[in-house]
């Protein structure tokens, strides 16, 4: 054993236990580190794939939804009452999951979400009634181009009161999806006064509904999905009731009701659990994504509602038409490309 004196005047056999355990604190020091980028990554993977399984979530429910009440409403043309059986029906399903303890949420407290949700549910039931209402005059296709009218206000909104700013690609990406929307709507042939009217006060109240709503549930980063579906569903019922009061008749729907075909209770029970499937999606994504990000999403799926429209429902269609609705599917990819973080 060398314990001759260094240079430094310490042992050689000390300076080099010193040197070891230097060295050994090092490779702790780079495991670790390797070990925090290593969880880093999953968590980040993660999130994409998170966001991937909201995103496709979305389209599938708003494509199912779309189609379901255009079918329900054929049968039972009463389209307020119908989003109060969806309304009424999500809240079913959400006690029933709750009671089998495979659904976890607390009960309706006015202070921790009652409160916060009146305004939520208004928000949310008007846009729903008007694209009910349009949907008796008009095709589904039709409703592509006053969402893009909504995606518009949405950005405006966004610009004023969050004072977003936005890359040049992805204001191309909105003009180029309302040009593909009045390149379709100039070729439409259901054209109905009421039906447009009613189609545009949904695209208005759909830009309020996306600025509102997304403004509070940044307020509440901690209610889970499950809870602000209920909220949601629960508190806007009643103002759906009153809302079909005037307009429709629950005597006649029921009258009606007694004389649907088997397929017609199927549709309906159908479009109940497709409400529930949308509310669920809504929540998630409106949480997960910006308003203006949230409304082309809801963008790129008319297109491919439409074109299973055709097929279902027998709508017309033109090459124009197409055009027009291909450039919105088009102007969604733009705006997905030239907004992702880099």
């Amino acid at each position: 054993m060398d314990l001759s004196p260094n240079k430094t005047g310490v042992p050689r056999k000390v300076s080099y236990d010193v040197e070891r355990q230097g060295a050994s604190d090092y490779g702790v020091s780079e495991r670790l580190l390797k070990t925090s980028s290593s969880k880093s990554k999953g968590a980040k993977k993660g999130k994409i794939l998170e966001l991937v399984f909201i995103v496709a979530f979305q389209l599938a429910s708003s494509i199912s939804m779309s189609l379901v009440n255009k079918a329900a409403v054929g049968y039972l043309p009463y389209p307020i009452i119908l989003l109060v059986f969806q309304t009424l029906g999500t809240v079913v399903i959400l006690e029933v999951g709750k009671l089998m303890k495979t659904l976890h949420y607390e009960g309706f407290k006015w202070e921790k979400g009652g409160k916060k949700f009146l305004g939520v549910s208004i928000a949310v039931a008007i846009p729903m009634v008007f694209n009910m209402l349009a949907l008796k005059y008009v095709s589904v296709a039709t409703t592509v181009v006053f969402r893009q009218v909504s995606t518009a206000l949405v950005a405006v909104g966004e610009f004023v009161i969050f004072k977003k700013k936005f890359k040049v690609l992805v204001i191309l990406s909105i003009l180029i999806g309302i040009f593909g929307s009045l390149v379709y709507g100039f070729t439409a042939t259901d054209f109905q006064l009421l039906g447009y009217i009613y189609s545009f006060l949904y695209a208005v109240s759909m830009a309020i509904n996306a600025l509102y709503v997304k403004s509070i549930f940044d307020q509440l980063p901690a209610m889970s999905p499950w809870e602000k579906t209920y909220y949601q569903n629960l508190e806007s019922t009643p103002f759906l009731i009153l809302m079909a009061l005037p307009v429709e008749s629950f005597g006649g729907c029921l009258s009606d009701m007694r004389d649907l075909p088997f397929n017609g209770w199927l549709v309906i029970g159908a479009s109940c659990f497709a409400g529930f499937a949308i509310s669920v999606a809504g929540i998630l994504s409106r949480t997960a994504l910006s308003p203006t990000s949230f409304q082309i999403l809801g963008n790129m799926s008319k297109p491919m509602t439409v074109v299973l429209s055709f097929f279902i429902f027998g709508a017309e269609s033109s090459l124009k038409a197409l055009v027009g609705l291909s450039m919105v599917l088009v102007a969604g990819i733009i705006y997905s490309y030239a907004s992702r973080k880099r």
